[in-house]
């Protein structure tokens, strides 16, 4: 009994000691530090506003105003398409991830062929040889006439046939060479020797059709155009018209007709031999029969002719 009475005001006496070296709680706190931000501030720190997908598209979608919101950063981004710039009705070369920034490449074709082909034409290559291509003279960005050979004229006709098949076509690309693409003349006559022996052409969509058949069935050549049939581009401070008027002045020959109006020139080879006249049968002179003499013998009398 008496060593657990002892222990109890132990106990008690440990516990007011306890209490007596607790520290005071202050009553005054530290006051926090308040940052007051501005709208000016806001914009000054995402000056930089570009599109973000507001959701998952895929190639080959035609943009939407629903598809892409605005989005400001801090620091500039190179490749971004900046929000100044309208992408409404353009379409995707790459797929687009919800949330991911649109970047130039996703409008550009990422082929450079694909992105040299005019609208509302198609790029069609063809095989050529130092022949078809003009002596191997031919160069990415001449202006050609396509020519097309026929052993049979088709129908009853079975003449060999040529005929300009296309003119003024422009060329894209030789033995797999573009424009203003440096090459190595080693390199280059190398691609030469490989298989690479084409011509790429920029042919209108309609036009296919006739050019992949004439291909098929015939023979092709390629004539180049001079100088005169490509169109001068306009200077700078120079309008189109002003271009058209100095050309029509001073162009030589302005008012004769260009070839590239002209119908589909065909020829066979009948035309190539003039036909020979018949000969007309020679009319001769009828035999004289001499000169008449009349013989009277008694009452009767006949007619003779004396030589």
């Amino acid at each position: 009994m008496l060593p657990a009475l002892l222990l109890s005001v132990l106990a008690v006496i440990l516990a007011f000691i306890g209490l007596a070296r607790e520290p005071e709680s202050s009553d005054t706190s530290t006051p926090g530090v308040v940052m007051q931000v501005t709208e000016e501030q806001i914009e000054e720190a995402l000056k930089h506003s570009y599109w973000v997908a507001s959701r998952e598209l895929n190639i080959g979608a035609t943009i939407s105003d629903d598809d892409f919101r605005k989005v400001g950063v801090s620091v500039p981004l190179a490749e971004a398409v900046p929000s100044d710039k309208p992408v409404k009705g353009k379409l995707l070369r790459r797929n687009v991830r919800e949330g991911e920034i649109l970047s130039k490449s996703h409008l550009q074709a990422s082929n450079r062929l694909a992105r040299a082909v005019p609208a509302g034409f198609r790029a069609f290559s063809i095989g050529i040889d130092d022949v078809v291509a003009t002596g191997g003279l031919l160069q990415p960005g001449d202006l050609v006439d396509v020519l097309a050979h026929f052993k049979n004229g088709g129908g009853d006709d079975s003449q060999p046939t040529a005929m300009v098949l296309l003119n003024s076509i422009e060329v894209m690309a030789v033995y797999g060479k573009l424009e203003d693409t440096p090459t190595d003349p080693e390199a280059e006559q190398q691609q030469r020797r490989g298989r690479n022996a084409t011509a790429v052409l920029a042919v209108p969509r309609e036009e296919l059709p006739k050019l992949f058949l004439a291909d098929s069935n015939g023979d092709l050549r390629l004539a180049l155009a001079g100088e005169s049939q490509h169109k001068k581009a306009p200077q700078e401070g120079q309008d189109e018209l002003e271009v058209a008027q100095v050309e029509a002045g001073g162009v030589e020959g302005a008012g004769e007709k260009d070839i590239s109006e002209d119908p589909m020139l065909m020829i066979k080879i009948s035309d190539l031999f003039p036909e020979k006249k018949k000969a007309q049968p020679v009319r001769r002179a009828p035999a004289s029969r001499g000169q008449r003499v009349e013989v009277y013998e008694g009452s009767t009398s006949r007619s003779t002719y004396v030589h």
